[in-house]
């Protein structure tokens, strides 16, 4: 397909970008390599385009709502190029209007938190993690951020070590990691992390300024993730984006809380302030989430004090509890309403149920999430559950599953229906098993 040259939309060190039009008169956003001059001078052509025959490669094998999409590419092409969708601006413009990013705050983070994620769970590391590398779409009144510019991407072992000129040592200044100075081999994961909470100093900060490759802080709780985000070693940040994604969510959510009793605020004290709790200690908090269920009573305040770090101690040292715990996790997502942030951390939750429990808890939690994910059109979530009743997952798993479907008369050829409306999913990819049930 050839592409009409509407007019110039920017340029960065190793290309720029024009909005084009193609026959039909749809516009779309073309990169094409044209590095500065300085950069050329310093790097040279060769590695150059390389880098962004590479960036194209990396970016095009991604398929996920909130990395930009690569629609057509032509890397033979002399210079070459791509295709993708435009965008009404990036997050460093956004940013330049209003820091605190308004009513769209708690949509940005939330879908970079989980762009970063699928790229990592996929291998690759980004290590240029900024606002003007995150894009802004809009479709009606749904706003979407997706990640963009793969050009310094990485997948693990990669054989980058360093690129001078622009972008000196890996990454931008502002937002690099202290490992990546002089050695892009030492990019981890963490670097993401170390870059997203640049970007949540760039909001809460009060507009502070910042030294360069050092351990930032902020105000309240988010000072807190801030700090945890940009610790000087790697080890010390956010294990992954799910811990990050769950703490983030109680320090902008920490609204005061009405609590059903004197016992159930003892219960949610005891889990915020421990991360692993004794025999004796989960006992109790069975104990009232039993109470709360026999009185018709929420137990939302509960599991919303369950961190990432209980569930994973709880399954490596008590498996008994930790099914009995994801069974009543369960039933807790299983038709309640809850805001969509909040689903997101939900889903990352029961995924490590999924993964950790016994049969009958992964059938339990994939229709469960199912549900949530399709009664709140939330594509993180449908994704997770899409992939636990996939055709990837044993047999005996899809039969039980199945079996469940027919006991329980759970409506799955309707959510699977709506999850096809959805995203980018199709029933070809369901186990057999549970295919013939659509």
């Amino acid at each position: 397909m050839t592409y009409t040259f509407n007019y110039a939309k920017g340029r960065g060190g190793f290309a720029r970008v024009d909005i084009v039009s193609d026959h039909h008169g749809q516009q779309f956003a073309q990169k094409t390599y044209d590095p500065q001059a300085q950069l050329l001078n310093d790097v040279g052509d060769a590695e150059l385009r390389r880098r962004f025959v590479r960036e194209v490669q990396y970016q095009s094998s991604v398929n996920h709502p909130n990395v930009v999409q690569i629609l057509q590419s032509f890397l033979t092409a002399d210079p070459p190029a791509f295709i993708m969708p435009v965008a009404d601006c990036t997050l460093r413009d956004e940013m330049a209007f209003d820091p605190t990013l308004g009513t769209n705050l708690h949509t940005a983070l939330s879908d970079i938190l989980n762009g970063l994620e699928h790229l990592h769970r996929s291998g690759y590391v980004h290590r240029d993690l900024k606002p003007a590398n995150v894009l802004r779409f809009t479709n009606g009144t749904d706003v979407r951020y997706a990640i963009s510019d793969f050009g310094l991407m990485s997948a693990s072992h990669s054989d980058s070590s360093t690129l001078t000129g622009t972008n000196a040592n890996g990454g931008t200044t502002n937002y690099a990691a202290p490992e990546l100075i002089g050695n892009f081999r030492r990019a981890t994961a963490a670097a993401d992390i170390y870059a997203f909470g640049a970007i949540l100093h760039d909001i809460f900060g009060n507009a502070a300024q910042r030294i360069p490759y050092t351990e930032l802080d902020g105000p309240g709780e988010i000072g807190a993730i801030i700090q945890r985000c940009t610790k000087r070693l790697p080890m010390r940040r956010y294990p992954n984006v799910s811990v990050l994604r769950d703490e983030l969510y109680q320090a902008l959510n920490n609204r005061p809380v009405v609590f059903n009793s004197t016992g159930e605020e003892r219960i949610v004290d005891l889990l915020r302030a421990n991360a692993i709790l004794t025999d004796a200690q989960w006992d109790e908090v069975f104990i009232q989430i039993e109470r709360n269920t026999d009185r018709n009573q929420s137990t939302n305040t509960i599991f919303q004090a369950l961190s990432i770090d209980h569930i994973t101690a709880l399954s490596g040292n008590a498996p008994e509890l930790f099914i009995a715990f994801g069974s009543y996790f369960s039933d807790h997502i299983n038709g309640a309403s809850f805001n969509f942030d909040y689903c997101d951390v939900l889903a990352s939750k029961a995924e490590l149920f999924y993964n950790f429990g016994d049969i009958t808890l992964k059938t339990n939690i994939a229709l469960s999430l199912l549900y949530l994910g399709v009664s709140h059109n939330r594509w993180y979530v449908e994704r997770k559950a899409a992939a636990m009743i996939s055709s990837s997952i044993e047999d005996a798993l899809a039969d039980r599953i199945r079996v469940e479907i027919s006991v329980t008369n759970y409506p799955f050829a309707s959510r699977i229906q709506s999850m096809e409306r959805s995203i980018s999913f199709t029933r070809e990819s369901l186990h057999p098993t549970l295919r013939a049930l659509v």
